[in-house]
């Protein structure tokens, strides 16, 4: 919401090589549903302020937040969707998806252009069936979690002491940057943009030096392959160990 409200005041979007994406219907990812017409409504209500807040009439991309296979499968969010891509509301329709099971039914579905989903130096995990099917459907992928939460900062040693085998995968990778001359995010970011499937990385930060420091990364450029060679040897398999949803909390 805020986030919305801060671009739409900045002017940005008036840029054509700017494209926006929102996402909708976050109580999906809670476990919270209701029948079609309600669903609808509520869809249709974030939807409207969403554009409200950006300033603009159409949302360029738009992603449900987390829905499940079961709910996908179901055809009533694809089918309350489409209804808004009709009425103009929206030009693109994609998902935001945790795990593999849900980003393969997005795919198999055949009703969305865009999957938002999580690779990392840490976690690798959709590389190998998400990312080639979705390029074999012309499905676009915008990548998250390329830090993995700060993981793969100096700050994964304040993480849980559960959460050691993703502290020591990452002083592994820092000092793999150590020997290409460049820090672990930067090294991050460039792992995220070597990979050819993925169309877009994400990057949050309220620091203008970070974001000034992810800048720099990638105009970088992808990494070496022997370097990407090494990485892919750090991936962890773990989902309690590399999906922050699943990480115990600090007390």
């Amino acid at each position: 919401g805020e986030a919305e409200a801060r671009l739409g005041k900045s002017g940005i979007l008036k840029n054509p090589s700017v494209i926006t994406e929102t996402k909708c219907a976050q109580f999906l990812e809670k476990g919270e549903y209701f029948y079609p017409s309600e669903l609808e409504e509520k869809i249709r209500a974030q939807v409207e302020e969403s554009c409200a807040k950006l300033g603009i009439v159409t949302l360029p991309i738009l992603m449900l937040h987390g829905p499940s296979r079961e709910q996908i499968e179901e055809g009533v969010l694809i089918t309350i969707l489409n209804t808004l891509k009709k009425e103009g509301l929206v030009e693109h329709l994609g998902v935001s998806t945790r795990g593999e099971d849900p980003a393969l039914a997005v795919i198999e579905s055949g009703a969305f252009e865009v999957i938002q989903v999580a690779y990392s130096i840490l976690d690798q995990r959709m590389a190998t069936r998400v990312l080639p099917l979705a390029k074999e459907k012309n499905i676009a992928i915008v990548n998250r979690s390329v830090l993995l939460k700060g993981s793969l900062t100096p700050l994964r040693e304040q993480l849980h002491e559960v959460l050691e085998p993703l502290k020591q995968a990452s002083r592994q990778a820092e000092v793999i940057a150590k020997t290409i001359g460049t820090d672990l995010p930067s090294l991050a970011i460039r792992f995220a943009i070597s990979n050819p499937l993925i169309a877009c990385s994400l990057i949050g930060t309220n620091k203008i030096e970070n974001l000034e420091r992810s800048a720099q990364a990638a105009e970088a450029g992808p990494l070496p392959a022997d370097t990407i060679k090494q990485l892919k040897h750090l991936a962890l398999t773990d989902p309690d160990q590399v999906d922050p949803a699943r990480w115990p909390k600090l007390s």
